[in-house]
């Protein structure tokens, strides 16, 4: 038997998990939810997949095993409380929450429900990045030593992302909870202290448009995450992520390619296709069918979010901060 699956939210990212979600055979999409009526139907009369307007009423369906929620952030904690409760399964876009108390009180509303509960950190499933994950995990590059993680973006995206009460913060919390989780997990190793700058050059924005994190490893490696978004130009995205170690270099265009470099030769594997949302959701299906934890936990985002905080709170101090685990 499938997963019967409730949509909360119908914005941009839930129409990306849409276009995935079909390719997924044992999932079922039962219900699509927004609070906008319009955006909800539109979303969901093209695939006959019935909509609502009240989440609360899809918690109340008992043929319904799981959700993904695809909230403006400040609804996250509400949202996934009430679903933990309900005792559905959770796929949760990032960043999890606004603050730590937050994702606290999620963590301990999914422990005592027994549900699974899963960021929706999608670059760990890029083909590129999951080479470098095998690459750095075979020890193909030895002792790492640098990460350096550049986001950098322009263009129009919903209102509520530049607003503190709802967005939480800027282009750190945003882009920056994919970059902390990423290097993390390549790594293999937890970030341990971060310096930062962090700037609003947009007068129309209420968090930040602009930062430059340093960050130090666990296993004694050193770091940097760097981040913009000018609203009103579509500028050239770039995501480029460069590992070095004592061995050997990897360098990632995100999106389009890897190039390997060691003493002995170089190498670049290029992508022509790949679904990270189909294999992010088939992830998720599979620990609800074969009963275990996912392979991004709540912890995940939550580790993810702790290194947001503590950038903000390094950029208002201007001194380095520990992270303690």
């Amino acid at each position: 038997m499938g997963v019967r699956l409730g949509v909360i939210g119908a914005g941009i990212i839930a129409k990306s998990f849409m276009e995935a979600a079909p390719a997924v055979a044992e999932l079922e999409v039962a219900v699509i939810c927004d609070i906008v009526e319009d955006a909800a139907r539109v979303l969901a009369e093209p695939l006959n997949i019935a909509w609502e307007t009240d989440y609360r009423a899809i918690l109340q369906d008992d043929s319904i095993e799981a959700l993904y929620i695809a909230l403006p952030h400040h609804l996250h904690e509400e949202v996934t409380i009430a679903a933990a409760e309900a005792g559905k399964h959770i796929l949760l876009e990032k960043p999890m929450a606004n603050s730590l108390a937050e994702a606290d009180r999620m963590l301990v509303a999914q422990r005592q429900a027994g549900v699974k509960l899963m960021i929706g950190f999608t670059h760990r499933f890029h083909s590129e990045l999951e080479t470098a994950k095998r690459l750095i995990d075979a020890g193909e590059l030895g002792r790492l030593t640098l990460a350096i993680d550049v986001m950098t973006t322009g263009g129009v995206i919903p209102d509520w992302f530049w607003q503190k009460s709802q967005a939480g913060g800027g282009v750190l919390h945003v882009n920056g909870a994919h970059s902390f989780d990423r290097l993390r997990w390549l790594m293999g190793s937890e970030i341990v202290e971060v310096f930062a700058y962090s700037d609003t050059f947009d007068p129309r924005k209420t968090v930040e448009d602009s930062t430059v994190v340093a960050l130090r490893f666990a296993n004694g490696a050193m770091g940097a995450t760097v981040h913009n978004w000018v609203t009103d130009v579509a500028v050239p995205f770039k995501c480029d992520l460069d590992i070095h170690g004592a061995d050997g270099a990897i360098r990632i265009d995100t999106w389009n390619a890897l190039e390997f470099s060691n003493a002995s030769h170089t190498w670049v594997q290029r992508r022509e296709r790949d679904d990270m949302f189909q294999k992010e959701i088939s992830e998720f299906v599979s620990a609800i069918t074969e009963d275990r934890d996912p392979c991004v936990t709540g912890e995940d985002g939550r580790r993810s979010l702790a290194c947001v905080q503590a950038a903000y709170e390094s950029a208002r101090t201007g001194l380095p901060v520990t992270l303690i685990d």
